[in-house]
């Protein structure tokens, strides 16, 4: 227990994509509750607002000028202040356990006798598969973009060959590797001309989309975070690559 009789605990909360109107209601219950924010990037500095002002808030990701915190380094954080007392919450970008890392430090905090109480988000899969203009398929595959040395690498023909290539594939964290995964898919069978599209701040108010192909998406940057959709078929959706701003989609 801690001195404030409290069982200590850390908060995994789900930010969803980014914008506030994507965020559940539990999770801004206890972002108002708040002792301490921990978060990767700025770009959920707008959900982390939601606590209080005296809430002390420490950003863990890479910026400019500063290196990403390791797991071990975030999980000694959380756990000391969760020791003290703290309403710890750990806020992750769309969901804590679809590509942001959530069951790692789950399970070191478990590991440390903390409690942990998450609270789900909405995916950016699901936000960037829709504003994409892409049609589905019949299966949606996710995964993430960049590979972790720690563990294997990304099988991405056996990703693409997934419901005979008749799904689409979301891929997420991936901004710097566009075009090595365009290239794997197409050698895994994916035609060159096959649409794709990178979305950026999925359902955030800067929303923007550039509309590609496996053969011309790894030219297109656009800042993070971003998100790369591929699909077979796209039925209504962008007739030709170009770049909607943000804003022109409606958002709830």
């Amino acid at each position: 227990m801690t001195t404030s009789g409290r069982a200590p605990t850390v908060h995994l909360v789900g930010a969803g994509p980014g914008g506030v109107g994507s965020l559940t209601r539990r999770a801004a219950r206890l972002l108002g509750q708040a002792d301490l924010v921990v978060l990767d990037r700025p770009s959920l500095d707008r959900i982390a607002d939601l606590a209080p002002a005296a809430a002390e808030r420490v950003h863990v990701g890479r910026r400019p000028g500063h290196a990403a915190w390791t797991t071990s380094e975030v999980v000694a954080l959380l756990v000391d202040r969760a020791r003290t007392g703290l309403r710890v919450v750990r806020l992750k970008g769309g969901d804590p356990f679809v590509c942001s890392r959530g069951a790692e430090e789950a399970l070191a905090l478990a590991d440390a006798g903390i409690t942990v109480d998450v609270t789900p988000g909405v995916t950016a899969m699901t936000v960037a598969g829709g504003t994409s203009g892409l049609a589905r398929g019949t299966s949606n595959t996710v995964a993430s973009g960049n590979h972790d040395p720690a563990g294997p690498a990304v099988d991405w023909g056996a990703i693409g060959a997934v419901d005979g290539r008749q799904g689409s594939i979301v891929v997420l964290t991936g901004r710097s590797h566009q075009g090595t995964v365009a290239d794997s898919l197409v050698a895994g069978g994916w035609s060159s001309a096959t649409s794709a599209a990178v979305v950026h701040g999925a359902g955030r108010t800067d929303e923007s989309v550039s509309a590609s192909t496996l053969a011309t998406v790894g030219t297109v940057r656009l800042a993070p975070p971003a998100a790369m959709v591929v699909a077979p078929s796209r039925p209504g959706g962008c007739p030709s690559p170009r770049h909607r701003p943000g804003g022109e989609r409606a958002h709830p």
